[in-house]
């Protein structure tokens, strides 16, 4: 190494691996985890740069839940592909039959098309960002060569009518603590679309003024925020809530926490936490029970309801992929639900002849 050459340190970037990768493949991170020296082989320094390419691959998200998740649909493959940890370098050597076998394999254990296809878009992903490192020649996992399973054009979520969707509203009790939070919970699920992570992660000043409307702050997928008007239900709930809670100077603070006991229902206070996702879709499941709605409604199916909601009403696709924070527009797609759709197909347009001289068969 030349004097003024200084060694390479991923110190920063490998803080930024998630823990679950860390525990699952030391073997790739361990060379990565202080000061790179310059390799004493060719194939030392190629698996030296794959690793250095791998690395910034998985930490390009800023997202960590991205990365966790990304994380382990990789472990998976190599599992799959008896590829060890300290063996990174022969991802580069992986061939299409294998990632066909893997798509297989994963169907075999009944995955659904969806998460298949999700997890071969991480390694096509991957490969296409080693492939423009010069790590690899081709990328295995290209449509071209690996066909993904046919996802239906609507997604399995449970939508819900305009009438149940306003039962689940108006369910929660409204004389307690928790229902007068739920009241508000539920109507920020409804008309604003939002997921359920972003509902959990929402904070009492995120609920803003702007140009004379009222709006909530979303932080989306990947750190992405965009700002949601609230129409007047939900700004009424929401008030109602902040007030009786008393969380109105403390903009910080959890917008939704749980309380403090399950039987006291708010009467003793709440904790200075959020909800997690689990409880909310709890929650969301009990006034499913209660209300005696199908069993498969859960807090995704308001996020379904707003957008077919929305597009049934004239909104623009457009639009409806803003409000959603989706980066492609087959994603919002692929919620909207061709709900009451049937009464308007041209079967009831078509005529041919004179329908007096229809003979039956």
């Amino acid at each position: 190494m030349d004097a003024d050459e200084k060694p390479l340190n991923f110190g920063e970037e490998l803080a930024q691996v998630p823990a679950i990768f860390r525990d699952q493949l030391p073997g790739i991170l361990e060379p990565l985890s202080g000061s790179l020296m310059i390799a004493e082989s060719d194939q030392e320094l190629t698996g030296q740069a794959l690793r250095e390419a791998f690395l910034a691959w998985l930490t390009k998200s800023a997202s960590s839940a991205t990365q966790k998740a990304y994380a382990r649909d990789v472990t998976l493959f190599m599992r799959f592909a008896g590829i060890e940890p300290n063996q990174l370098e022969r991802l580069a050597q992986t061939r299409p039959f294998t990632v066909a076998a893997w798509r297989d394999h994963l169907r075999d254990r009944g995955l659904a098309a969806t998460s298949i296809g999700r997890k071969i878009t991480v390694l096509r992903s991957l490969f296409t960002y080693l492939q423009v490192q010069g790590e690899m020649d081709t990328n295995p996992a290209h449509p071209h060569l690996v066909a993904t399973p046919p996802v239906p054009r609507d997604g399995k979520t449970v939508g819900l009518s305009p009438e149940e969707c306003r039962f689940m509203l108006d369910a929660p009790d409204p004389t307690t603590p928790v229902g007068i939070r739920d009241r508000a919970m539920l109507a920020v699920l409804a008309f604003t679309g939002c997921r359920v992570g972003e509902l959990c992660r929402l904070r009492v000043g995120d609920i803003k003024m702007t140009s004379g409307h009222k709006i909530v702050e979303i932080r989306g997928k990947g750190g992405k925020e965009r700002r949601v008007p609230l129409n007047r239900e939900a700004s009424m709930r929401l008030a109602a809530w902040i007030e009786s809670s008393g969380l109105g100077e403390r903009p910080e603070a959890a917008l939704f926490p749980p309380a403090r006991s399950a039987r006291g229902r708010g009467s003793d206070g709440f904790c200075q936490r959020h909800l997690s996702p689990r409880s909310v879709q709890l929650t969301i499941a009990s006034y499913v029970r209660i209300l005696g709605l199908d069993p498969a409604v859960t807090v995704h199916s308001f996020r379904v309801t707003a957008l077919t909601t929305a597009r049934e009403r004239g909104c623009d696709l457009v639009d409806i992929q803003t409000f959603a924070g989706h980066s492609d527009p087959k994603t919002t797609l692929s919620y909207i639900r061709n709900r009451d759709r049937l009464d308007k197909s041209p079967a009831y347009v078509l005529t041919y002849g004179n329908p007096e001289f229809t003979t039956a068969i």
